[in-house]
């Protein structure tokens, strides 16, 4: 296999995201849905319009229609080659325990590294206990843990009250059918913004902080899947 073949899906993997995302800007903005061959390149070093105004803190933006939505997020996976199932793979960060390692090991490597880097675990949810409960059969073990760092949570409210949607923090622990544990979270890589359009962008403050935060609960997985205390 040749580098380029091994290359192929991390592109159509982009090149989809991108579409997705550009489409709902789009929409929200009243534009036409976006097409495959569009450009998306911006340069967050260059300086911004003189049009562009602060966006007033703590504020929402006006809702998208169901109608719309929904239009909008059709159309772009009826242009990209991905499964629903291969959208949730892209927009997933996931890494595999190590073989052996006990769950419970894996929970208390993930929390001691939470602690050591300033993290605050703030609860859980041991959804396949509850599964357990309901149906009164084993269910393989899912548990979801919550993290929050308090300011920057306030300074995303700030900026946009929508991020709210995606608070707190979550990493998951699951295991497969294989009985393979794995550490899961959704991969809100802020750098993806960098391919924005819009003319308002992330501070740079906000930026670098929602950057060092997606590498502190990529260190809190990683050290679950090594089990290192």
């Amino acid at each position: 296999m040749t580098d380029s073949t091994r290359r192929r899906p991390v592109r159509l993997l982009a090149s989809s995201l991108l579409l997705l995302a550009r489409g709902m800007f789009l929409i929200a903005c009243g534009a036409a849905a976006p097409t495959a061959n569009a450009g998306c390149t911006v340069d967050r070093n260059a300086q911004e319009p003189a049009t562009v105004q602060p966006i007033p803190p703590n504020t929402m933006l006006d809702p998208i229609t169901p109608e719309a939505r929904r239009k909008c997020i059709q159309d772009a996976l009826a242009a990209s080659p991905l499964s629903v199932r291969e959208w949730i793979n892209l927009m997933t960060y996931k890494v595999q325990a190590q073989p052996g390692l006990a769950w419970e090991d894996v929970i208390a490597s993930m929390k001691q590294r939470a602690n050591k880097i300033n993290l605050k675990f703030v609860g859980s949810h041991p959804l396949y206990k509850e599964v357990a409960a309901i149906t009164g059969k084993p269910s393989p073990k899912v548990e979801i843990y919550h993290f929050c760092d308090a300011l920057l949570a306030r300074e995303l409210l700030d900026y946009s009250l929508e991020f709210v949607t995606l608070m707190p923090c979550r990493i998951a622990v699951v295991e497969d059918s294989q009985h393979k544990v794995w550490l899961t979270m959704l991969d809100w890589d802020v750098r993806w913004s960098d391919a924005a359009q819009s003319r308002e962008r992330i501070p740079d403050s906000l930026y670098q902080a929602a950057a060092r935060l997606r590498r502190n609960l990529e260190e809190i997985i990683q050290a679950g899947a090594s089990g290192s205390l």
